[in-house]
């Protein structure tokens, strides 16, 4: 069974499980929506029963979600969604905290014949040039918060590299495009991608997996990594630059950035027979904190000792044992702090040391 039928499935089946707590006098959403918008439309305003705005709308042909602003109280976000045929949900709030973007249209302007428009546009684009049938269109702002519109994002069953971003207007008009490149974005032709001239690229061969054969002794990692960080710096060849460690009793693991390329992101694991693995490799993303750390910058050398200690540091967890620990920055992109869960019979602690080892937090979680 493909994915997309598993995802249709548990659609439908999350809809009919809501169906009892949804009013009785719920509208129903139209059997087809693409083939209906004005009643989709009609059907979203007669439940949500107020004046509100439209921060982003995810129009699809199994699926449809808008996300309101109540215009009469501005602190007032709510979600709607709905299934072919089914009535609709009821709301489901959303903490202002959680709307990162502000940018929308009065829902009485909002235009889903464009959208539709905007989907057969899309999917006749990815017909053309080997794309996978995209499911939906998406109206709202981009990741800048900038370029309110319809934007379908479509990718490739055959390269998992290839992307492109189709954009329009509000009202369907003036598509653009855009094909991912490892640097960065490049503008396409709409007329040629219509005419199938911005086919996928084959994917480039991928070299099979680097690994190294373990030496025979066996690891607990929550013991001790030092010696096993020097053995993966040696592979990688240059000091190791850090995202974030993790270890557990039987494997450790590290992001690192690439020495050449601050831009990708290699992970590394260390079994508890000593074998090392290329895992994969990753670009970083962006906005995301991508300033390396090196051993230099946390407590490497007091690292086991402030593992075995950490279920002291919560008095009333006396029994508990540690599960793993991590080595990140804390906050947004702070100093690289050490964070160790442990776990009694009635729960979880979790313990954060500082830069220099210094105990910032003990609590159960």
């Amino acid at each position: 069974m493909s994915t997309r039928t598993e995802f249709r499935r548990a659609i439908t089946l999350a809809a009919l499980c809501s169906l009892d707590i949804a009013a009785a006098d719920a509208p129903v959403a139209p059997a087809h929506l693409l083939e209906a918008p004005a009643a989709l439309k009609a059907a979203f305003a007669a439940h949500i029963g107020h004046t509100v705005d439209v921060l982003s709308f995810n129009l699809g042909e199994h699926y449809a979600q808008v996300l309101v602003q109540n215009v009469a109280a501005r602190d007032e976000f709510d979600e709607f969604a709905a299934v072919p045929g089914l009535p609709l949900e009821p709301g489901r709030p959303k903490k202002a905290g959680e709307i990162d973007c502000r940018r929308k249209v009065a829902f009485a302007t909002l235009d889903l014949d464009a959208g539709v428009r905007a989907l057969a546009q899309a999917r006749a684009i990815a017909a053309a040039n080997g794309y996978k049938t995209p499911d939906n269109v998406i109206l709202g702002a981009d990741i800048f918060c900038n370029d309110f519109g319809w934007r379908a994002i479509l990718v490739s069953d055959t390269n998992d590299d290839a992307m492109l971003q189709v954009t329009w207007t509000p009202d369907g008009k003036s598509p653009k495009a855009q094909e991912m490149h490892e640097d960065g974005w490049r503008k396409v032709d709409v007329a040629k991608l219509l005419a199938g001239g911005a086919k996928v690229a084959a994917a480039a061969p991928k070299a099979a997996p680097k690994t190294v054969a373990g030496d025979g002794r066996t690891r607990d990692f929550l013991h001790g990594i030092d010696a096993d960080l020097a053995r993966v710096q040696a592979e990688v060849g240059a000091p190791l630059g850090f995202e974030h460690i993790s270890l557990g009793h039987t494997q450790l693991s590290m992001d690192v950035f690439q020495p050449a390329n601050r831009k990708r992101v290699s992970t590394w694991l260390v079994g508890e027979d000593g074998a090392i693995k290329l895992w994969r490799e990753d670009d970083t993303i962006p906005f995301d904190c991508n300033k390396p750390f090196t051993t230099a910058d946390f407590p490497l050398a007091q690292l086991a000792d402030l593992i075995a200690a950490a279920p002291a540091q919560i008095p009333s967890m006396p029994q508990a044992e540690v599960k793993d620990a991590a080595v990140r920055r804390s906050g947004l992109c702070g100093r690289p702090h050490v964070y160790i869960r442990i776990e009694d019979e009635r729960g979880y602690g979790n313990v954060e040391y500082d830069e220099r080892g210094r105990l910032g937090s003990a609590e159960i979680q």
